[in-house]
């Protein structure tokens, strides 16, 4: 589904009135391995309620009297921005079977059907859908860096495959952000940035160009977000300089997988992120009509930053 046409029509204003309380209330996480909660799939099968999903719950009670909303989780480890539309391709084949929220369907099934078929669902039993946090893209970045190929190529060629990967990231979240906003206008959106695990490893054949890489994905997201009235989370300050005491990167010469994700201690320190951000009154949502020239600026400085880091 593309918003490119829609974007050209002209202006549309969304309302930003706050959501009234309820206990009939949803909070809907949307995402991939880190927005499942996952560390070392020890703990899998689950409904995802937990990772930062869980205090970020709790602490939405807090504006709900004290009810706590019903968390409706459907991250999938593996979730590229093109395979939540798509269900095939993502970099984790396992990543489905553990999320107990797609049993009973084929897999891959898009994480993109499964939002419509139970967003539309509540909606018809009345319920109330105030939050939704979305954080995708990671994996792109991970795809492309786990290709063989990747490593093989010059320095200029490799941040060539990176921007690329950037340009069709963004592409995506303009879909992906646009159509959330679009089925609803009044929800509280969070478009969630990404930590480096890669920088508490200096030995790890990444190190040197995951920082501008993240850094790039995270410009990508926090520039999009606003033109969706989405509020930006960023992660990576949460967590850095302490990535090697916050994350699995310690695990990467036995656990080729799940180095990258948090630890406990590290989805803690992005919660409490989580909940200060949602916790500054956001300002009025206004679905734009143009991005102007957002990708190339945000282009721009990803290559600036590459510059420096060579």
């Amino acid at each position: 589904m593309s918003f490119r046409n829609l974007l050209l029509c002209g202006a549309i204003l969304v309302g930003a009135f706050a959501p009234n309380a309820s206990a009939e209330t949803i909070y809907l996480a949307l995402g991939d391995s880190s927005a499942y909660g996952e560390t070392n799939r020890t703990h899998n099968p689950s409904n995802g309620d937990r990772g930062y999903v869980k205090p970020f719950a709790d602490f939405l009670a807090t504006r709900n009297g004290g009810v706590r909303p019903t968390v409706l989780n459907l991250a999938i480890n593996g979730e590229t921005t093109a395979s939540y539309f798509a269900g095939a391709g993502r970099v984790s084949s396992d990543g489905q079977g553990f999320n107990t929220n797609y049993i009973g369907r084929p897999d891959p099934f898009p994480q993109y059907q499964e939002f419509i078929n139970r967003t539309t669902a509540l909606t018809l039993a009345g319920k109330q859908i105030n939050d939704i946090t979305v954080q995708l893209g990671a994996n792109n970045l991970d795809g492309a860096a786990s290709n063989p190929l990747f490593f093989t190529l010059t320095p200029a060629q490799q941040q060539a495959t990176v921007l690329a990967v950037l340009a069709g990231v963004q592409s995506d979240y303009i879909n992906i952000l646009g159509d959330v906003r679009m089925r609803f206008p009044t929800a509280n959106i969070y478009a969630i940035g990404y930590h480096n695990p890669y920088n508490g490893d200096p030995t790890h054949p990444l190190f040197n160009i995951a920082d501008p890489a993240v850094q790039g994905l995270n410009q990508v997201i926090a520039g999009v977000a606003p033109f969706f009235g989405a509020t930006y989370v960023d992660f990576y300050s949460a967590i850095h300089p302490n990535e090697a005491s916050l994350t699995l990167i310690s695990t990467f010469p036995t656990d080729p997988v799940n180095y990258v994700h948090l630890n406990d201690a590290g989805y803690a320190a992005v919660s409490r992120q989580l909940i200060q951000t949602a916790s500054v009154p956001a300002p009025p949502a206004i679905f734009l009509a143009s991005f102007g020239m957002i990708g190339l600026s945000i282009i721009r400085r990803f290559r600036r930053g590459t510059a420096i880091a060579a």
